[in-house]
């Protein structure tokens, strides 16, 4: 299973965590994906959707 939003396309995303000494290192940031029942030209489909879509589909 991917974890990318099948809303909006958005995956895995890159940066640097950062220690108290200052040190960098690699690493990734998840999305937050959750399962939906979204209904879409009259039928049901689950799909896996990051929780900044599903606001913005609480809003219409």
């Amino acid at each position: 299973m991917s974890k990318v939003c099948e809303i909006c396309g958005r995956g895995k995303m890159t940066g640097k965590q950062v220690s108290f000494s200052n040190k960098k290192y690699n690493r990734t940031f998840d999305l937050n994906l959750q399962k939906v029942t979204v209904e879409v030209d009259g039928k049901e489909k689950t799909v896996k959707a990051c929780t900044n879509c599903l606001r913005t589909l609480k809003k219409d």
